[in-house]
């Protein structure tokens, strides 16, 4: 089944039982479902891998579990007025002491942070949303499809 924006327009309520009936189709494991959409959250149950696509150009393609778990925003004081240069590190906002970054490889991030002898670190997961707004800034219109 190939869908572009089903959702579009679409109250709550019939959008989310839109998402339950093409939730349940895909269930068996015998059907397969083509979906494009801007709207992140109507795939986050559905998709199982997902193409972010920029003026026609593929992107970035992954798997979306692998996808929301290498990704990551980590909070931490360092002590070191350093312009750092970490693994997987696409956004790096620091204010005094504490630095805030955004890694697509948050367990490389991480080691180095503890190399560096980082204090007070903390990550939280990133939301796909969040994640494909980073992985598509710049990049002017983007559109994602998941399968």
């Amino acid at each position: 089944m190939i869908l572009d924006e089903p959702t579009a327009g679409l109250d709550p309520i019939v959008r989310a039982e839109l998402l339950d009936m093409l939730w349940e189709l895909q269930e068996d494991g015998e059907h397969a479902i083509f979906y494009s959409t801007h709207v992140l959250s109507d795939i986050e149950r559905l998709a199982d891998e997902l193409v972010f696509l920029c003026d026609g150009q593929v992107i970035q393609r992954t798997a979306k579990d692998d996808l929301v778990e290498s990704w990551r925003r980590i909070s931490f004081r360092l002590a070191a007025d350093a312009t750092l240069s970490l693994p997987g590190v696409l956004d790096h906002r620091q204010v005094r002491l504490e630095h805030r970054v955004t890694s697509c490889d948050y367990e490389a991030t991480l080691e180095a942070l503890r190399g560096l002898g980082a204090e007070a670190i903390e990550h939280v997961r990133m939301s796909i949303d969040e994640i494909a707004v980073e992985i598509l800034k710049g990049k002017g219109a983007p559109h994602v499809a998941a399968r």
